[in-house]
């Protein structure tokens, strides 16, 4: 019997598991405020990760049993801070329908005056109304909109239980992680659209083709290719790109950052060692 509807998202939901259990043994066990701290910085990135297959997961289900896709669903937001059905509402049914045009845009980047904001006031402002242009897009679907809103109510339950039980360490394990993950959701969001034209689907996205960067967001750096065809599983993101990538234009293209680029400056760094020990060697 087939658990998962693709044989790739085996791995990340493993990695993923096995994140949250170090997050459960982390909150139960660790007191130390300095371990609890780094944990949360150390955590960063992982659930950065998290994060982006979240999204994939509410793009297309992970697992074929309902029951299993919600149990998943309430792991990830602890992680992620992101609810079941946020991301339908808000992204799937909001931001994809509207992106082309920035009137409607649930994650819309420009401003009052039709500037595009800068990255910090498009961060702070798209999480403040995250969840509540989710809730309004569920207004026109209420069977989404119910799940939404009892995975809300879950999630602020548990973690309130935790925070009474374990102040500290539910702060630096769950509360902090939800937020920095949420913010840093929007924020990627900003680098993928933020100045595009808005005249079609192949010229309203950035993409990011870099080997680090899609193994870690699942292959969100095809991002034009996502859009594109959003039902399309994150597996199949770079074969669909290739057929697409003749109508993309080379500024819809822009390089990875930190951390993904940390291996790329290590062995620019080593090169640039070598040809330095290799130029001060005397010659024969």
């Amino acid at each position: 019997m087939r658990i998962f509807r693709y044989r790739e998202d085996r791995l990340p939901v493993f990695c993923f598991t096995l994140l949250f259990c170090i997050d459960l043994v982390m909150y139960a066990l660790v007191d130390n405020v300095w371990a609890l701290v780094g944990w949360t910085l150390v955590g960063i990135f992982p659930k950065g990760c998290v994060c982006a297959f979240n999204h994939h997961h509410q793009h297309v289900a992970t697992f074929k049993s309902n029951v299993l896709n919600r149990l998943l669903e309430q792991m990830y937001a602890l992680q992620t801070g992101v609810a079941s059905n946020a991301w339908v509402l808000h992204h799937s049914l909001g931001h994809h329908v509207n992106y082309l045009d920035q009137s409607k845009d649930e994650s819309g980047w420009t401003d009052d005056d039709g500037s595009t904001m800068g990255w910090f006031k498009y961060t702070v402002w798209n999480t403040l109304q995250a969840y509540p242009r989710a809730w309004r897009v569920g207004d026109r679907y209420p069977a989404h909109q119910r799940v939404l809103l009892l995975s809300t109510l879950f999630i602020i339950t548990l973690v309130a239980g935790l925070t009474f039980l374990r102040p500290l360490p539910a702060l630096c394990v769950f509360i902090l992680p939800m937020l920095i993950s949420i913010f840093g959701t929007v924020y990627a969001t900003h680098i993928h659209h933020a100045g595009k034209s808005t005249d079609s689907h192949f010229v309203a996205c950035n993409n990011t083709i870099h080997g680090v960067y899609n193994i870690a967001t699942g292959n969100l750096g095809y991002h034009t290719a996502h859009h594109y065809r959003p039902g399309v599983h994150w597996s199949k993101l770079p074969a669909l790109h290739d057929e697409i990538a003749d109508k993309i234009p080379a500024d819809c293209y822009v390089p990875a950052e930190l951390p993904y680029t940390v291996g790329d400056h290590v062995k620019a760094l080593v090169t640039s060692m070598r040809r330095l020990v290799v130029s001060s060697r005397p010659a024969n």
